[in-house]
């Protein structure tokens, strides 16, 4: 486990704060229209009003830092996550993705958790400029062990 998972898993623990997973650095968070893909029709759609999303989940932060689309070049590159009906965190990458991995950095932007509002299970959003408490640098080695890595998503 690297260090910088360590850290954000001990403060994931003290429930005072969120995470905001990046490829970038970013000295504040400006709300942006949120997407998500729609399963039913096979594409991405606009998913509420514009805002900053985070998650209270280190692993989530960390998985979106390396795994945004800006991250992959080439067709074939996918990433999935979400969680179950049991609660438990599921991520899924496709092979070319998980291989483009290897060797990124990105960017979990810790987050005062006042200034949020719960969206859903797993997000939180808020709809105001947010600046970070602290930015810590991922890499792969901080992944989950538990990532799928599919042919396809």
């Amino acid at each position: 486990m690297g260090n910088a998972r360590e850290r954000l898993l001990v403060l994931e623990t003290e429930g005072k704060f969120l995470f905001h997973g990046s490829p970038l650095l970013l000295e504040e968070l400006t709300p942006r229209q949120p997407i998500n893909f729609d399963r039913k029709t096979g594409e991405m759609r606009n998913d509420g009003n514009s805002c900053v999303a985070a998650t209270h989940f280190a692993e989530i932060a960390i998985f979106r830092a390396l795994t945004h689309m800006t991250q992959f070049s080439g067709k074939g590159c996918g990433s999935s996550f979400g969680l179950t009906s049991e609660g438990e965190i599921r991520f899924e990458l496709t092979r070319k993705a998980w291989k483009q991995v290897k060797g990124k950095t990105g960017y979990v932007h810790v987050l005062s958790r006042n200034e949020f509002s719960r969206f859903s299970r797993s997000e939180w959003r808020s709809e105001h400029r947010v600046r970070p408490l602290e930015v810590i640098t991922v890499s792969a080695e901080d992944l989950s062990k538990n990532i799928k890595v599919k042919r396809w998503l």
